[in-house]
């Protein structure tokens, strides 16, 4: 991990580089006595080369053993969000934003975190009805109709 912040820290010494470099050349640094369009950008390239260079110090250990990314299988769950979010997003105008939002809470309980199915389903009503008071009925925020509201 180390050898991944010390390629960072470089990589960030090198746009810091670049910044202070546009900002004396480019750009003016003074500007009538006054600070001119360069100064922001070149105490900003000041700041990132310290920083860039507190890490690269930092980080000067060797390497710890590798793990994998990706353990067996862990794909799965960040896959399954995705495809949850999806399905909201492509329902939310069909179904309805409280349908929907019952939906989403309801399988992201159920499918992801493992919750018991009345936990997530009183969860998933639960979370429908405070965003059909709070957004329709309080705040009175036009949102598409659907089969519970």
């Amino acid at each position: 991990m180390n050898s991944w912040q010390r390629v960072a820290g470089v990589v960030l010494l090198i746009v810091a580089g670049v910044v202070i470099q546009q900002s004396l050349f480019v750009l003016r640094l003074l500007d009538h006595g006054q600070p001119g369009s360069g100064f922001m950008p070149f105490g900003l390239g000041i700041l990132l080369a310290f920083l860039a260079c507190l890490i690269i110090v930092t980080h000067r250990a060797r390497d710890a053993k590798r793990v994998p990314f990706w353990p067996s299988r862990a794909w799965l769950r960040p896959l399954l969000a995705v495809i949850i979010m999806g399905v909201y997003i492509v329902a939310f105008d069909d179904l309805g934003a409280v349908t929907s939002v019952v939906i989403l809470v309801t399988a992201w309980l159920l499918l992801l975190e493992k919750k018991r199915v009345w936990v997530a389903v009183f969860t998933g009503v639960t979370t429908g009805l405070v965003v059909h008071l709070v957004f329709e009925r309080l705040l009175m925020t036009p949102f598409p109709r659907g089969l519970l509201f």
